[in-house]
């Protein structure tokens, strides 16, 4: 008599459990779904933005920096305007200065190998599919 119940019981088990209505990365299961780190932002994604804040803070942009950073509110933008064409002091052509980009998950580092100085590294923070620079530095004497 018991058996006439455990299999209704456990269909509607095994369909209330399929019909949950989130996804796989709400339940915190399952890879069905790719994370945004995973296909769409990838290194080349984490070096172009690097190249966007650099140009940026070089042309004493301060809104395009603001956009290019984590949080925005830590760009002072009288600094910005004061540091305007740092980066490129030296001829360096912003474009196309040899960049290393690591990503780790939604984490990026991107080493900047500078013509006439050391090495400088980044750290990016990926949010909603974009990189972001984490510490606004519009200059640093290169």
């Amino acid at each position: 008599m018991r058996i006439t119940w455990v299999v209704p019981f456990l269909l509607a088990v095994a369909l209330l459990g399929g019909c949950g209505g989130g996804s796989s990365h709400e339940a915190g299961g399952g890879d069905s779904e790719p994370s945004a780190g995973a296909t769409d932002a990838g290194p080349r994604d984490a070096e172009q933005a690097l190249r966007r804040y650099l140009l940026a803070a070089d042309a004493g942009d301060c809104a395009a920096v603001k956009e290019s950073v984590l949080v925005p509110e830590d760009v002072e933008c009288g600094d910005v305007s004061d540091q305007k064409g740092q980066w490129s002091a030296d001829g360096t052509d912003l474009a196309t200065v040899p960049m290393a980009p690591e990503v780790f998950d939604d984490s990026a580092t991107v080493a900047v190998q500078w013509p006439d100085g050391p090495e400088d590294s980044f750290d990016l923070q990926l949010d909603d599919g974009t990189w972001f620079v984490l510490a606004a530095d519009t200059g640093d004497g290169v």
